[in-house]
């Protein structure tokens, strides 16, 4: 007798509970893995996809896509990825998913990136980023950061590199994420090494090493004994260099890690060399070679052509060191003819800008706003954040970096809009000798108390930002001279009025400001050079005085 139909529908139903929880679960498995085992990763998350298609899950086939990809990328490369990456994205826009979106951009970015194609990788670090602000998913803002710190890497303008992965690690400090600290840290010290700022390189490893989650994390164990094992071997510390190079290996060897076997066998190679041990590091190279054949990364092939080349030279074997340089110089033209060139075209520098402008308003006090509005817990690691990386320690006002980094766009909106901007230095006069009569602990408080005095006075849309030492700068957006002189002169005489001997007996303090109005062609450093010029006026004429200086000066 056939079951009745209201029973198989019952059936049918449990039945697809049950594929989808397994479905679920070997998901979760395929993400515990992918550090420790990238290869079971790999397998785990390609059978889950292929469960879910058949079932029409198709947001667990985006995840498990996702998964599938980021494994190849770390296996393969990125031109294995990609393909699986791109499919995860479709998938992801079908169901809506805003977090896995952002994820499946930032590995798509990831991929470009290490691949050299600028213009996409930006374009996927945009888009990430647009999401992360959308859901507040903080991790992701570190993410894009060292994303874009890693760029910059790339084309070895170190300093701007520097600039972001120190931000991205500001954010990963704020988290309880000990794995976005690990590997924030990890990249800092990349840019450092690169910097030669060896001993603080070392130091900042060290700090990631108490951070990784063993052995989940062996993979960025074996990254930071590389690194090590190159700090060592710029300081010509060969034992100490062989020493943490063969344990990167051996862990990369292990996990299946052929990009991280690759990097550790060129380090060998190289090491070798040093010795004089050409055996060794004909040994080394060759089998880097062999490794490198299963993955995609020109430019690892480019360097490890390079080392044998100079190696076989050495040895007086011109026609292997010829064979090898050739093979350097077809990469070389590889990479500059394709459009996975080295140098940044005018597309992807548009791009690039657009991008940072983007990343800054992270920091800006709309988006600290919004981010205090969610939980105690969130508000109060935003508040860390932004002391940690936009905020002045001693007087909680935006600090330097802000200013640097915020002013560019007040002028440029000034001009395109067409509104008046002033600009105002301002200093507390004779500051030295608050210091030294009385001490740099009451200095500490003068300074505090007059920025809250100065506070007070503040119109909506103002902003005060510490500038150095004893230096502020006040920005004041659609405001002429004369409305800027209004303003000025209540903070002088706010400031000048306070009761000052409530900090200490005998102590009094004034204040003198140098100002100018934005001119019609003029940029950031001319009107602030203006102001600061303004500022030494005022002081020449007896200070606690306000002076303007005029746009022609």
């Amino acid at each position: 007798m056939e079951a009745p139909y209201s029973e198989v529908v019952i059936l049918t139903v449990e039945h697809e509970q049950d594929i989808n929880e397994d479905i679920a679960q070997r998901l979760a498995e395929a993400k515990a893995m992918f550090a420790p085992k990238c290869e079971e990763c790999l397998t785990l998350a390609t059978q889950v996809a292929t469960i879910a298609a058949r079932q029409g899950n198709t947001a667990a086939e985006a995840e498990a896509r996702l998964w599938w990809g980021r494994s190849l990328l770390v296996m393969m490369g990125a031109s294995a990825a990609l393909p699986i990456l791109r499919r995860a994205l479709r998938l992801a826009l079908e169901v809506e998913n805003r977090r896995l979106l952002a994820d499946v951009h930032l590995s798509l970015a990831q991929c470009y990136t290490g691949s050299g194609n600028n213009a996409s990788a930006i374009q996927n670090w945009l888009k990430s980023l647009e999401l992360a602000l959308d859901i507040n998913a903080v991790d992701l803002y570190a993410e894009i950061y060292l994303g874009l710190g890693n760029l910059y890497m790339l084309h070895e303008d170190l300093h701007t590199a520097f600039h972001y992965l120190a931000i991205a690690a500001d954010f990963a400090a704020a988290q309880r994420d000990r794995d976005l600290r690990a590997k924030s840290n990890i990249h800092l010290a990349s840019a450092l090494i690169k910097l030669e700022r060896y001993s603080l390189a070392e130091n900042v490893l060290h700090c990631a090493e108490a951070e990784l989650i063993l052995p989940l994390r062996r993979d960025w164990q074996a990254e930071i004994y590389n690194y090590l094992g190159a700090i060592h071997m710029r300081q010509n510390h060969v034992a100490a260099a062989q020493d943490y190079l063969k344990r990167a290996y051996a862990i990369n060897l292990d996990a299946g890690f052929l990009w991280g076997q690759t990097i550790n066998l060129l380090g060998l190679g190289q090491l070798a060399r040093r010795q004089d041990d050409d055996t060794s590091a004909e040994q080394y190279l060759l089998r880097a070679t062999e490794v490198v054949a299963k993955f995609d990364s020109p430019n690892l092939v480019q360097q490890i052509h390079l080392e044998l080349s100079q190696l076989y030279e050495a040895r007086g074997d011109f026609v292997r060191a010829m064979m090898h340089h050739v093979g350097y110089h077809e990469h070389y033209m590889l990479m500059m003819k394709s459009d996975l060139s080295a140098k940044l075209n005018s597309l992807a520098s548009r791009r690039l800008a657009a991008a940072e402008i983007r990343l800054k308003l992270l920091s800006s006090e709309l988006e600290l706003t919004q981010l205090r509005q969610q939980t105690s817990e969130r508000a109060s690691r935003m508040k860390q954040l932004e002391a940690a990386a936009y905020r002045d320690a001693l007087t909680g006002i935006f600090n330097r970096r802000a200013l640097d980094e915020r002013l560019p766009l007040e002028v440029q909106e000034a001009h395109e809009q067409g509104y008046p901007l002033s600009v105002a230095v301002i200093d507390f006069d004779h500051f030295k000798r608050v210091n030294d009569t009385f001490s740099h602990l009451i200095g500490d408080k003068v300074l505090q108390t007059g920025v809250a005095r100065i506070q007070e006075t503040l119109r909506e849309g103002d902003l005060l930002y510490r500038y150095g030492g004893e230096e502020f700068v006040l920005v004041l957006p659609h405001t002429n001279a004369i409305g800027a002189l209004h303003v000025a002169e209540r903070v002088r005489a706010r400031v000048a009025g306070h009761d000052w001997s409530t900090i200490v007996a005998g102590l009094s303090v004034t204040i003198s400001v140098g100002m100018a109005l934005l001119g019609p062609d003029e940029q950031v450093e001319d009107i602030v050079g203006r102001a600061d010029a303004a500022l030494y006026q005022a002081k020449q004429g007896g200070r606690n005085r306000i002076f303007m200086q005029s746009e022609e000066a």
